[in-house]
């Protein structure tokens, strides 16, 4: 089968590997999508983590089973919460499985683990629908954060980008308005949105110094700063305002997929919306990981598709 091996730092290979075969407590998934995270992308242009997640956006069919896998079946449409997903076929243990409730496409599939993020970080940041929220960053992370908070009611949404493509999907999305960091100062504009208190919650979602400090300084006395970007720079704060102004700061990388799906059984949200082009496996280097490393204002979100 075919398979898009990391070999280091932009450089990935789609070579002929051995089927992988399922062992006790595991499921052998045939992929559909398989969509490009971040976190994969940080990858590519920096190397790996220690515990390399790539290509862990998976959905696919189940094709064969190991011994005690008994709730699941083949022909079940699942997500699959485990790496190696660019490839033809993978292997997951059934407790990094989740069974597809009907009538989910593929596409909307694909984005239910990186929505699972978005709506850990805003569970966990404890965002309710009266607050006013402001998300730095309008990739795939800060948009998905931002059908997440409009998928529990909250009105008023500011979201900071540069690419005028994002830029435009945000506000085709319900973002109540958009700033270029490059053009407005947003601290001061934030502000000037609230009556001179600031947001209840901020979310960080680039990994980017300067977008963390316009959350930090945008944020209301008592309110809370949400951190989901990756950042690869150490951060200096002034923590004079973040200590005077009492803010939470939280790290978020974990998931909900139990809160996604319930925002998609009750049409709070598409996160398949996000989606600018779907990628055949052989040309994910050339037309996926190299397009959102060097031409942001190109896709947003790329699946690729074994």
């Amino acid at each position: 089968m075919k398979k898009a091996v990391y070999h280091g730092i932009r450089d990935i290979r789609v070579e002929r590997v051995a089927e992988p075969e399922p062992g006790p407590g595991e499921a052998k998934v045939r992929v559909v999508y398989c969509g490009i995270c971040g976190s994969d992308l940080h990858e590519y242009l920096h190397g790996p983590f220690p515990r390399s997640p790539f290509g862990h956006e998976v959905c696919g069919e189940i094709v064969e089973v190991g011994s005690g896998v008994g709730d699941f079946a083949v022909g079940d449409r699942v997500v699959a919460f485990n790496r190696d997903g660019y490839a033809e076929a993978m292997v997951a243990p059934r407790s990094r499985l989740l069974k597809l409730p009907e009538g989910i496409s593929w596409e909307r599939a694909a984005l239910i683990e990186p929505l699972s993020g978005a709506a850990y970080a805003i569970d966990r940041g404890g965002v309710e629908a009266g607050d006013r929220v402001l998300i730095a960053g309008g990739g795939p992370v800060g948009l998905l954060v931002l059908l997440a908070v409009k998928a529990v009611g909250v009105e008023t949404v500011y979201l900071t980008e540069i690419s005028k493509t994002r830029c435009d999907r945000a506000r085709e999305l319900g973002a109540t308005d958009v700033f270029s960091p490059l053009e407005v100062k947003i601290p001061r504009k934030m502000k000037e949105l609230t009556e001179g208190q600031g947001l209840d919650v901020s979310v960080e979602a680039v990994g980017v110094e300067a977008a963390l400090k316009d959350c930090l300084a945008s944020t209301r006395h008592g309110g809370t700063v949400v951190v989901q970007g990756i950042f690869t720079e150490r951060v200096p704060i002034h923590m004079l305002g973040f200590v005077s102004r009492e803010i939470t700061m939280i790290g978020t990388n974990s998931i909900n997929p139990q809160l996604a799906l319930e925002w998609i059984a009750a049409g709070r949200v598409e996160p398949e919306s996000i989606v600018t082009r779907i990628v055949p496996l052989d040309d994910i280097a050339s037309q996926g990981f190299d397009v959102l490393a060097d031409d942001k204002d190109r896709d947003i979100k790329i699946l690729i598709a074994p």
